[in-house]
């Protein structure tokens, strides 16, 4: 059970991360640039928040096993991003957990849990004490401009080895101004599994939006995949970045296949 939360904090993290939203900048903070160029408009893409902003994400997720033990879950989570620093082009970050509901459904087994009830109960206290640390301690990050995560640090007792390389949660940005068709990609480690193969494009961009589709394979280090993904979000071209979007999720958790689907949105 433990892997398992940790698993969904780190697909929080993965898509929270590459789908951050700061609130509305000045002109001379916009993270999405146009430029002209031969072959039509390209856009630059960036993450450029200001420091002190802070995200407030309504996360969805639900997921779905028919591995050995059958196993089902929808779960909604209110989480809070801060901005707390900038150094360079790096920002510090600070990932804050408020509330979670869950239902899930394990062997016909059923357990319901809200993290703000008063009194917590079987399962459910259980799964309050793996998770009290996300409510009371922040996940501390570095992440520069274009989203690579330099380091990070969970609460309490939890290291990397629990997580995986956090610098392969997130979506990385484009070196170059891209136009509509480009594409992008990129490979990172997988701390613990493999490889995380990366390929991103940009769909449409009109006045307001940028809209980015996303997927990819993960490979384990003999080169097999064992899990992938795809997805889509949506960039606020006023802002520079995202205001909602969804991934799709197939990979094995201790064995267990499992599908998900996490749905982003800030409120």
């Amino acid at each position: 059970m433990k892997k398992f939360l940790l698993v969904l904090v780190g697909a929080s993290l993965f898509f929270n991360q590459s789908c951050s939203r700061a609130q509305d900048a000045p002109p001379s903070e916009m993270s999405i640039e146009s430029v002209s160029s031969a072959t039509g408009e390209k856009v630059l893409i960036r993450l450029k928040p200001k420091v002190g902003d802070t995200q407030k994400t309504l996360m969805t997720m639900n997921m779905n096993s028919q591995g050995a033990q059958t196993l089902s879950m929808n779960m909604t989570a209110n989480m809070d991003m801060k901005v707390t620093g900038k150094e360079g082009d790096v920002y510090d970050y600070e990932l804050k957990y408020n509330s979670i509901k869950m239902n899930m459904n394990a062997g016909g087994m059923e357990m319901n849990y809200d993290s703000q009830a008063t009194e917590h109960t079987g399962m459910g206290a259980i799964l309050h004490e793996q998770m009290k640390e996300f409510f009371t301690n922040p996940i501390k990050m570095k992440m520069n401009e274009r989203g690579k995560i330099s380091s990070f640090s969970l609460p309490g007792n939890m290291g990397s080895q629990q997580m995986g390389d956090m610098g392969s949660m997130s979506i990385p940005m484009p070196e170059e101004p891209v136009g509509e068709g480009d594409s992008w990609s990129a490979e990172r480690p997988l701390e613990g599994a493999g490889i995380m193969k990366m390929n991103m494009k940009l769909e449409k961009v009109t006045v307001s939006d940028i809209i980015i589709g996303t997927k990819g394979d993960i490979m384990d280090d003999a080169g097999n995949k064992i899990g992938g993904f795809s997805g889509d979000y949506k960039l606020d071209r006023n802002s520079g970045l995202t205001k909602d979007g969804t991934m799709n999720l197939d990979m094995n958790v201790e064995g267990q296949p499992m599908k998900m689907t996490v749905n982003f949105k800030a409120i």
